[in-house]
C-alpha cells in the first residue's frame, strides 16, 4: 500500500513524513562540505600567528575584532557550506585567506649546527611534569567545531534551504548529520579517558581502581539521564514532531549519552585494552545483526513493547559504546602531555596510524562483505567510518598546530602563550560549557519550531532565524566564560586528608588515604568529559 503525503506542510504529520525515508548523499560530497571546517581552523590560525608576529606587545588587546574576526572566519563558511550554498566559492576564499596569511609568518631562525640540541626542545622537555594532563588546543577546537556543527544541523534541518541529502538518513547510507551524531560520541570518548588516566595527587602518581570510575561515571550519567526523560516528557506534552525510527518511541540521544560513562567502566574492568575491546565490541554486535534473526527484527519488528519500541535506541548503543571506546583508545595517546619534544611530534604518527586500521576496517566492512554503514543501529561500517573520519580531522588540527607552532620562539613551545592564540575566544568559551550550549541549543530548536513555520520561510527569513539562534545559544557560554562561571554537577565537599587534620591522622589512615584522594579527583574529572 502507498504510503498517503501529507499535504499541510504546517502539520506534524508532513514534518514527520519530510524527513522519513531519506537515502542521504555520498562521502565524497560530505567530506568535501566539512573540509571547510578545517580550512576554517587553518585560516584562523594562519592569521593569528601572522597578527601576534607583526606586534606581539598588542596582541592580547584584540577585543572586539578578535570575535568579529573569529566569527567570519567560523560561522560564515559553515552557513554556506551546511545549506548547500556557495561551497566552492567558500572553500576558494577560504585557502586565498590561508596562502596570503600564511606568508606573513616568519620562519623560525635555522640552526647553523643542525646536529645542535633543538632549543625548542630543550625548553619543552625541562617543562614536562609526569602525570599532568594539560588542555591541547587542537583537541578543545576540533571538539568545539563539532558542536557547532551539530547544533547549528538540529535547527537548520527543518528549513528549507538546509538540503535533505545532509539530514540523517533512514536505515543505510550516509549523511552530514548521521557524521556529526557519532563524531559527538566519539569526541566525548577522546576527552572522557582522561578519567582513567594514572593522574598526579597531592605529588603522588596513582591510577583510578573501577569503583572509582563507576563511581564518577554515574555522577556523569545521573543529569544526562535526567534531560533525556525531561525530553521525552517535554516533547509528549506538546504533541512534538518525532521520528521514531530515529532512537525509538521513548529513548532519545540524552539516554544514549547517559549510559556511556556507566557501561565503560563496567566493560573495561572485564576487558581493560581500550582498542581489542571496541573493534571485539562492534565486530560481534555486526556477527549477531548479519547472522542471526536479530537484524530482521531490528528492521521490521512491531513495535508493540518497551524494547521493540526502542529498538534503534537500545540496540545502537553497542555501537556508540563501541565508538565511545575508540575515542577513548585515541585519547589515551594524544591525552596525556608529551614527555619530550620529538614524542609530541611522534603521535602525529600514532593517529595516522589509527586512522588507517580505521578505513582498512571500514573498506572490508563496506566493499568487501557488502555491509552499508547505518547510523539508525550503529553498525560496524558505520563504527568504523566514524573513527576514521574524526581521527582525521584530529591528525589535520595536530598538523597545522605543529606547523604554525613550530615558528614561535623556544619559550613559548609549551606554555605561556598569549591569550587567544591557541584557541579563538567563542570555540574555547563552547567547549568549557560544551553540556549548556548543547542543552540551551535543544530548547532552542523547540521554541523556535513551536513560534514559527520553518517549512514556510523564505531563504532571507531562514537565515535571519538561523543567525539569531546562532547568536543565542553561543551567548550563555560566552557570558558564563567572561564571568569564569561553568555550570557543574553540585560539587562534593572536599574529602579531607591528613594535611588538614588538626588533630593528625587517625591510626590506618595512611592506608585509605591514596583511595580517598584518588576518588575526590575522580568525581572532580567527571564533571569535564562532556
Amino acid at each position: 500500500m502507498d504510503q498517503v503525503i501529507p499535504t499541510d506542510r504546517t502539520s506534524k504529520e508532513y514534518k514527520e513524513w519530510r524527513v522519513s525515508g531519506l537515502e542521504g548523499s555520498n562521502m565524497t560530497e560530505i567530506h568535501i562540505v566539512l573540509s571547510t571546517v578545517v580550512l576554517s581552523y587553518w585560516l584562523w590560525k594562519c592569521k593569528t600567528a601572522a597578527e601576534y608576529h607583526r606586534n606581539p606587545g598588542s596582541f592580547s588587546k584584540r577585543g572586539l575584532s578578535a570575535l568579529v574576526s573569529e566569527c567570519v572566519v567560523f560561522f560564515v563558511p559553515m552557513f554556506m557550506a551546511l545549506t548547500g550554498r556557495y561551497l566552492y566559492p567558500t572553500i576558494a576564499v577560504l585557502l586565498g585567506g590561508i596562502v596570503y596569511y600564511r606568508r606573513q609568518i616568519p620562519d623560525f631562525p635555522r640552526r647553523h649546527d643542525k646536529w645542535a640540541p633543538d632549543p625548542r626542545a630543550q625548553v619543552f622537555d625541562s617543562s614536562y611534569v609526569a602525570g599532568k594532563v594539560t588542555a591541547k588546543p587542537y583537541l578543545s577546537i576540533y571538539r568545539a567545531e563539532m558542536m557547532l556543527l551539530t547544533c547549528f544541523c538540529i535547527l537548520a534541518v527543518d528549513f528549507e534551504l538546509f538540503p535533505l541529502e545532509f539530514a540523517k538518513v533512514e536505515t543505510f547510507g550516509t549523511s552530514i548529520m548521521d557524521l556529526g551524531v557519532g563524531s559527538f560520541v566519539f569526541s566525548a570518548g577522546v576527552v572522557g579517558v582522561k578519567a582513567f588516566l594514572p593522574r598526579k595527587v597531592d605529588g603522588k602518581i596513582i591510577s583510578p581502581t573501577v569503583w572509582s570510575q563507576l563511581m564518577a561515571g554515574m555522577w556523569t550519567a545521573l543529569p544526562m539521564l535526567v534531560l533525556g526523560i525531561s525530553r521525552f516528557l517535554l516533547t509528549e506534552s506538546v504533541d512534538y514532531q518525532k521520528h521514531v525510527s530515529e532512537y525509538g518511541t521513548q529513548w532519545n540521544f540524552f539516554v544514549t549519552l547517559g549510559l556511556l560513562p556507566i557501561f565503560v567502566p563496567l566493560g573495561l574492568c572485564l576487558f581493560s585494552n581500550l582498542r581489542v575491546a571496541s573493534m571485539g565490541l562492534v565486530v560481534v554486535y555486526q556477527l549477531l545483526y548479519s547472522l542471526s534473526p536479530i537484524g530482521s527484527w531490528l528492521e521490521n519488528a512491531e513495535r508493540t513493547g518497551f524494547v521493540s519500541a526502542n529498538r534503534e535506541g537500545i540496540f545502537s548503543f553497542i555501537g556508540y559504546l563501541s565508538m565511545f571506546l575508540m575515542g577513548m583508545s585515541l585519547g589515551k595517546e594524544i591525552l596525556p602531555d608529551a614527555p619530550t619534544f620529538e614524542a609530541r611530534r611522534m603521535r602525529l604518527v600514532s593517529v595516522l596510524g589509527f586512522w588507517t586500521t580505521s578505513f582498512i576496517s571500514y573498506n572490508l566492512a563496506s566493499f568487501v562483505l557488502g555491509i552499508e554503514p547505518s547510523r539508525r543501529f550503529a553498525n560496524a561500517p558505520y563504527c568504523f567510518w566514524v573513527a576514521g573520519f574524526n581521527s582525521a580531522m584530529i591528525w589535520l588540527f595536530m598538523l597545522i598546530e605543529e606547523d604554525i607552532d613550530s615558528k614561535l620562539p623556544p619559550s613559548l613551545s609549551r606554555s605561556g602563550r598569549p591569550v587567544g592564540y591557541d584557541v579563538p575566544k567563542i570555540l574555547d568559551a563552547v567547549n568549557k560549557n560544551s553540556l549548556t550550549t548543547f542543552l540551551v541549543a535543544n530548547l532552542l530548536t523547540g521554541s523556535v519550531n513551536m513560534l514559527f513555520e520553518t517549512l514556510l520561510c523564505g531563504v532571507a527569513e531562514a537565515y535571519g532565524i538561523l543567525v539569531a539562534y546562532t547568536v543565542l545559544f553561543l551567548l550563555p557560554a560566552l557570558i558564563m566564560d567572561k564571568m569564569g562561571v561553568r555550570i557543574r554537577l553540585k560539587p562534593m565537599p572536599k574529602i579531607r586528608t591528613s594535611q588538614r587534620s588538626k588533630n593528625g591522622p587517625p591510626d590506618g589512615w595512611a592506608d585509605i588515604e591514596p583511595t580517598l584522594l584518588e576518588f575526590d579527583e575522580m568525581m572532580r574529572e567527571a564533571e569535564e568529559v562532556y
